[in-house]
């Protein structure tokens, strides 16, 4: 009999070891409450900002840089110069053509689209300095429909040598001398060229000039009525009292 309590004694030791060695993060059933152990460390996010700023943060807790979305509308500049109004929309006035405006410089020019530097304008004439600004329009008839010439001022002459621009009241190359006297009573008007006559308005911003001509010397149809043919702004520091129709004497001219 103490041979048989022994054996019951070790059977019922070797069960309680064999329990013992049981993992407790192992439960049998829905019923455990032992958390499972966790491998990865939770990330913060930063949400991307809704006011439309652009920007980098660093997100906390992570020490990684999030990049925020790009405002809506934003783009990157093309580099394309931008394009001058069209020809025919140009207003003429003491002031300038257009945004091209008298006594301030080419470069900072509201105007500017309006001209480039050609730095070898005038090389086949030799001497001198050959550079000029000329026009962005294209050529007309294998000329420019507007010359421009510089001081140190700023833009000093522009010339309007092709139709297309007007006053506001309406008058351009072509309009004849009885509406452009009807419509600017204050006219004044110049010494007479050798092939049109010269007229001007003037006030503290520059003058605006127009030359007309007729059929008088056969330089236009015969039976053409006298007519705008040219119009110019001069700065006011200039001498308005000059006529060039019918010569190379123009704005930015390589003579």
């Amino acid at each position: 009999m103490r041979i048989g309590r022994g054996v019951l004694v070790s059977a019922s030791l070797v069960t309680l070891v064999l329990a013992g060695c049981a993992s407790p993060g192992s439960p049998d059933g829905p019923t455990s409450n032992v958390p499972s152990a966790s491998t990865s460390t939770p990330r913060e996010t930063t949400p991307s900002p809704t006011d439309g700023t652009s920007g980098t943060s660093d997100a906390p807790g992570t020490g990684e840089t999030t990049r925020s979305a790009e405002p809506p509308g934003t783009a990157e500049p093309s580099g394309e110069a931008a394009a001058p109004p069209a020809f025919e929309s140009l207003v003429i006035s003491t002031s300038g053509l257009g945004p091209l405006t008298i006594g301030v410089p080419p470069e900072s020019n509201p105007g500017a689209a309006m001209i480039r530097w050609s730095p070898d304008e005038c090389a086949d004439m030799g001497g001198g300095d050959p550079g000029r600004w000329v026009t962005t329009y294209p050529l007309i008839d294998g000329t420019y429909p507007l010359g421009v010439a510089t001081d140190d001022s700023g833009v000093s002459w522009i010339d309007v040598l092709k139709a297309g621009p007007r006053t506001a009241e309406g008058v351009g190359i072509g309009t004849d001398l009885a509406t452009l006297q009807a419509t600017y009573p204050d006219l004044v008007p110049g010494t007479p060229g050798p092939l049109s006559n010269v007229w001007w308005l003037a006030d503290p911003d520059g003058y605006l000039v127009f030359e007309t001509q007729g059929d008088e010397d056969g330089q236009q149809p015969a039976g053409t009525p006298e007519q705008v043919i040219l119009m110019r702004v001069l700065s006011p520091a200039a001498d308005p009292d000059f006529a060039t129709a019918n010569s190379d004497w123009v704005a930015g001219g390589c003579l």
